[in-house]
């Protein structure tokens, strides 16, 4: 994970999401399940590491897609690397988008599920954190 530091917060987004992509790709997944858990990964990423630059005016799976599409057409996008290759994450772009799009409510349903945990996640830790301090 060292040496993925050194990149930008986007390159970084699409080098482990390809990651991703690629261990299921290695594992025999079918394209479905590649696509779904791809939108699960990218729900956690914002979440963990770019909620704060999220459009207020947007659906959660609205910003999911600005994220990626935003990545993907960065500067940045041409400076990753040769020796790394997206080529898998440029394929599954189209079906992320698609599963969106076509599975609004699900999608939706999933972010908000996903955020909630996320949320009580983030007061749990800062609440232990502070009983800590206090002991």
């Amino acid at each position: 994970m060292n040496k993925i530091n050194r990149y930008l917060p986007d390159q970084k987004f699409l080098i482990l999401l390809n990651r991703f992509i690629l261990r299921y790709d290695e594992s025999d997944c079918n394209k479905e399940k590649i696509v779904k858990d791809a939108y699960l990964f990218c729900v956690g990423y914002f979440l963990k590491y770019q909620q704060a630059h999220g459009n207020p005016n947007l659906k959660g799976s609205s910003n999911i897609i600005a994220v990626l599409t935003s990545a993907l057409l960065s500067p940045n996008f041409y400076t990753i690397p040769s020796t790394i290759s997206l080529e898998r994450i440029l394929y599954f772009y189209k079906f992320i988008v698609e599963y969106v799009v076509w599975n609004e409510y699900e999608v939706e349903k999933s972010f908000r599920e996903h955020k909630l945990n996320f949320e009580r996640t983030a007061v749990s830790s800062k609440f232990n954190s502070l009983i800590k301090k206090r002991i």
